[in-house]
C-alpha cells in the first residue's frame, strides 16, 4: 500500500476525552467513511485538560517531571481506549505502549490508536514519531483553533491565521513550556521527526470533524505546515 494511502490523525485530548462523548461519535465515523475508502489510518489522542489536571495534582504532591509526564501519559491513554472502544471492531487493541506495540499494531490491518509513549515526549512528537515508522507522510493535527496563526489567538485578537508555513519558520509562531502538559501544538522533537522525513502537517479546526473529509477531498483547510524545500 502506497504512502498516500495512509493518514495520521493527531487528536487533541480537548477534542476526545469524557465530555465529548456527540464528538467522538462523530469522528468514529468519519474514520470508519477514510477506512472504507480505502485509507490506513494511525491515531495518536492527547491528555487534554484531564492530564493536565492530574499533572497539577502530581506537582503540587511533590512529583518530579517525569513523574508527572507518566501520569499524563496514562490519561492520554485512557482517551485512545475510550475512542479504540468506541471505533469496535476496527480498532486494535490493546492500545500500543511503545513504538514496538505501534508497528505489531499496524500489521493487524486495523485503526490503530495510541496515546503517549514515554516521558519528556508530547503526543505532538509521539505522532511524528509514529507516522514516521510506519511511513505516513500526511498528519492531521485536529486542535482548538483554526490553524496556525502569528500570535496567540486566544491573547490577541488582531492574529493571523497562515494558510502555509514552512516547518523552519514555525518555530517562531509557537510557544513552548517544555514541561509535562505544556506542549503546545507542534514541539520540538515533532519538528525535528516532520523535516527530517518530509511529513506533511495540516492543522485545523478539530471541533468540525467534517474537515477531515474536507481536507482528504483536496480542501484547502487550516494551516499547511511544509516539510520540504
Amino acid at each position: 500500500m502506497s504512502s498516500g494511502s495512509r493518514i495520521l490523525l493527531k487528536l487533541s485530548g480537548k477534542i476526545i476525552n469524557p465530555d465529548n462523548a456527540e464528538l467522538i461519535k462523530r469522528y468514529v465515523d468519519v474514520v470508519i467513511k477514510l477506512v472504507d475508502r480505502g485509507f490506513r489510518v494511525a491515531v495518536v489522542v492527547g491528555g487534554g485538560p484531564f492530564a493536565r489536571s492530574y499533572i497539577g495534582c502530581a506537582r503540587a504532591l511533590g512529583l518530579n517531571n517525569a513523574q508527572a509526564d507518566m501520569i499524563g501519559i496514562e490519561v492520554s491513554r485512557v482517551n485512545a481506549l475510550l475512542f479504540a472502544y468506541a471505533l469496535g471492531d476496527h480498532a486494535y487493541l490493546p492500545i500500543p505502549r511503545s513504538v514496538e506495540d505501534v508497528e505489531k499494531a499496524w500489521r493487524s490491518g486495523k485503526v490503530v490508536v495510541t496515546g503517549g509513549l514515554q516521558p519528556g515526549q508530547s503526543t505532538s512528537a509521539v505522532a511524528a514519531v509514529v507516522a514516521e515508522v510506519l511511513n505516513i507522510k500526511r498528519i492531521l493535527y485536529a486542535t482548538d483553533v483554526e490553524g496556525v496563526y502569528d500570535k496567540d489567538p486566544r491573547r490577541y485578537p488582531d492574529a493571523r491565521k497562515l494558510d502555509r508555513v514552512h516547518i523552519n519558520d514555525l518555530a517562531k509562531f509557537l510557544s513552548q513550556r517544555f514541561e509535562a502538559g505544556g506542549y503546545e501544538l507542534l514541539d520540538p522533537v515533532a519538528m525535528q521527526v516532520v523535516k527530517r522525513s518530509c511529513i506533511e502537517v495540516v492543522v485545523f479546526n478539530g471541533f468540525k470533524p467534517e474537515n477531515i473529509e474536507r481536507i482528504v477531498n483536496g480542501e484547502h483547510i487550516g494551516t499547511l505546515v511544509m516539510p520540504c524545500t
